[in-house]
């Protein structure tokens, strides 16, 4: 891949950071390896695979500067783990413990990708995790945890948006922001479809998506980010 330019990789990572706010599921497709593969097809690069990570923390800062709220959050939920403060080294430990299939990436931040993860082992109820995404920033600290579940039964669907909305509500309330139809039984019958409800606080974003996809079919993500400014200096993962 050809190494891209100062100013082309900023106008990447900005791109892909607008792409989370705006279309949550579609960049979801977007890092699975059939999304890479069309993408590539269509010459189209992935920037973030080469990005300096201080850019990248830049971006994100300047993103969620846009998005967070005024008062921190009560409480931070994050599957039992904890946002700025869980370290990858925990987290790869607790992968071990529960026998997932989990992998290292780099891509301008540090993730491990795991799968093969029973809901359960996250203290949730529900049917099996497709994959989810541990985001680590700088002195490798959790600072974004993504749970994907696809192509889902209609109970499998209505049970995972349930048990991820109701968690959230008994710990934080209402949601701030809702959109789409949170009963999900037009997102059921519609073809292509999406429901939300998130939490934005100062220090803490939350945001539990429903989707009615083509490539997906029915699917929820669940999305527990920190929004407390990173500190100056790249991860050591680099």
């Amino acid at each position: 891949m050809r190494e891209l330019s100062h100013s082309r990789r900023l106008r990447a990572v900005a791109g892909v950071a607008a792409g989370l706010c705006v279309a949550v599921a579609a960049i979801g497709w977007m890092h699975t390896r059939s999304g890479r593969v069309v993408l590539a097809k269509l010459g189209v690069p992935c920037p973030v695979n080469t990005v300096d990570p201080k850019l990248v923390l830049a971006v994100r800062d300047d993103a969620m500067a846009r998005s967070r709220g005024t008062v921190p959050a009560p409480s931070r939920p994050a599957l039992g783990l904890q946002l700025d403060a869980s370290t990858d080294a925990q987290v790869a430990a607790w992968a071990a413990r529960e026998h997932a299939q989990c992998d290292a990436i780099t891509r301008g931040y540090h993730y491990l990708r795991c799968r093969g993860v029973p809901a359960a082992a996250l203290g949730i109820a529900g049917p099996p995790v497709s994959e989810i995404w541990f985001s680590f920033g700088p002195s490798d600290r959790l600072v974004a945890i993504n749970l994907y579940r696809r192509s889902m039964t209609e109970a499998e669907m209505r049970q995972s948006w349930q048990v991820a909305v109701q968690a959230l509500q008994q710990r934080l309330g209402e949601p701030m922001t809702s959109t789409g139809d949170l009963t999900l039984a037009g997102l059921i019958k519609s073809p292509v479809a999406v429901a939300r409800v998130q939490y934005t606080y100062s220090d803490y974003i939350a945001t539990v998506t429903a989707s009615h996809l083509p490539y997906g079919g029915l699917a929820v993500r669940e999305q527990y980010m920190s929004a407390v400014a990173s500190p100056e200096g790249a991860p050591r993962h680099v």
